[in-house]
């Protein structure tokens, strides 16, 4: 029965990733332009801008200006968590669960529920997928009821498709998960001819963004900022909210080219069977 629902889950899984996936995410980049982004980007991490950090570990992570190097990510995103950049605790909670000379489950875990907590929905989906499992810590259904529901309170869309996959199967529909099986019970049926929000936001997610539009502003806001990692927030631009900043460290950034950033995040999430 066991064999039977682990492989459940990891059709599940597959499910739930396959749109993010999908998506257009950063690619590989050896232009002038993008060496051009890599060396600002740079330049602003040594003046202590943990967003820049975060940046700069996400240009390593996909060879955008610069070889890709993953230990160089790894490096980049640990040091913008510090400052409390939930996407880097996110990206370096998510490194630390993999196979590797770096692995470390419980600083790993310790990331995902502080960004979680900052109400940044992979982070708890990522967290109720490892609890459901027994394969990098003991199963804990409790745990994955609390933080499924969490992530799908959020409006998380994985989360949701993960949750309506889980009640609608014969082999997981009766696993304990109250909390989260009663938003699914909640939902609405959708008319034959009508589209779902979920339908809709699966539109959105696969919107190209103009990333040298979004690193020139972003880099405009940061040259006119104070250093913000005495604080850690993210949020030290004068005039402006932490809300209004790609890749600062809130769950208000644009859902749009946050969800894209995170595109290549679900193949980690796979890789590591967090399924």
């Amino acid at each position: 029965m066991q064999r039977i629902v682990n492989k459940l889950l990891l059709v599940a899984a597959l499910v739930a990733i396959a749109p993010l996936c999908n998506a257009t995410q950063l690619a590989p980049c050896k232009t002038a332009e993008c060496e051009a982004y890599f060396d600002a980007y740079t330049i602003l991490t040594k003046r202590g801008h943990s967003s820049a950090m975060a940046t700069l570990g996400e240009l390593y992570y996909s060879g955008y200006g610069t070889e890709k190097d993953l230990d160089k990510a790894f490096k980049w995103f640990r040091r913008a968590a510090k400052f409390g950049h939930t996407t880097a605790q996110y990206k370096a909670g998510i490194m630390y669960l993999q196979t590797s000379a770096y692995q470390d489950i419980d600083k790993g875990i310790a990331l995902l529920k502080r960004s979680a907590k900052a109400t940044f929905s992979p982070s708890a989906l990522a967290l109720g997928k490892i609890y459901l499992q027994d394969t990098l810590i003991p199963r804990d259904l409790a745990a994955t009821d609390r933080w499924l529901t969490f992530a799908y309170k959020l409006n998380n869309l994985e989360a949701m498709k993960f949750a309506k996959t889980l009640r609608e199967s014969p082999d997981t529909a009766k696993l304990p998960l109250p909390k989260l099986f009663a938003l699914v019970d909640a939902e609405k049926p959708v008319a034959a001819d009508s589209k779902s929000s979920l339908e809709e936001m699966e539109i959105i997610l696969v919107e190209a963004p103009d990333y040298a539009a979004y690193f020139d502003e972003e880099i405009a806001q940061l040259n006119q900022s104070r250093p913000d990692t005495a604080k850690g927030t993210g949020s030290s631009i004068a005039g402006r909210t932490c809300s209004d900043i790609w890749a600062c460290s809130s769950e208000g950034d644009s859902e749009r080219i946050r969800d894209l950033q995170l595109s290549d995040w679900g193949n980690i999430a796979l890789a590591l069977n967090v399924r």
